[in-house]
């Protein structure tokens, strides 16, 4: 059964003790409720915006903690769903450099798992959203972010209009005063 309340999500991995990580001079926690609460807002599947409330769990290429071990999977599944496990794994997975060089295809997406090594194909659905969360991720913590690395994967994320929701890209262009108003 799985559950799409992000608090009843988040009492449900208390028993991974998420409250005690830290991520950005706040709690995993917080920010993981705060990039589904991004997602939300972008009016996102329900699946991506449970995947944003626990993109993280398994660790990143970037945050090298990883709260919930990979073995944990089919428990995670269980709370949260089989769409959005896949996606917070495929999050936590993938190598960045992979993700980016879905920039340059029309088609065959995929992104290498750094966990295992192999390939994942992505469908385009997928891929869409993977950007969006990522997107939604850094967002989220940005604020937070040393002053030079505020306007990091500028040039991804200019190059990944087609893959966001309208709101998202606009809510980038804004973040990298890139000449969109609110």
């Amino acid at each position: 059964m799985s559950f799409s309340n992000p608090d009843t999500i988040l009492e449900k991995l208390g028993q991974y003790n998420l409250q005690g990580f830290s991520h950005t001079d706040s709690g995993l926690a917080s920010h993981l409720k705060g990039t589904y609460e991004i997602l939300k807002s972008w009016n996102c599947p329900e699946a991506l915006c449970i995947a944003g409330l626990c993109h993280s769990i398994y660790g990143t290429e970037s945050y090298r903690q990883n709260p919930i071990e990979i073995s944990e999977r089919n428990n995670i599944k269980s709370i949260i769903g089989d769409d959005a496990e896949s996606m917070a794994y495929i999050f936590g997975a993938h190598t960045k450099e992979s993700l980016w060089g879905n920039l340059k295809r029309n088609n065959d997406f995929k992104i290498t798992d750094r966990l295992t090594s192999e390939e994942i194909n992505l469908s385009k659905e997928q891929l869409n959203g993977l950007i969006t969360l990522t997107l939604g991720n850094w967002l989220e913590q940005r604020s937070r972010a040393p002053e030079e690395y505020k306007f990091v994967r500028q040039d991804e994320f200019l190059a990944s209009e087609e893959y966001l929701p309208t709101i998202a890209f606009k809510e980038f262009k804004i973040a990298y005063n890139l000449g969109e108003q609110k």
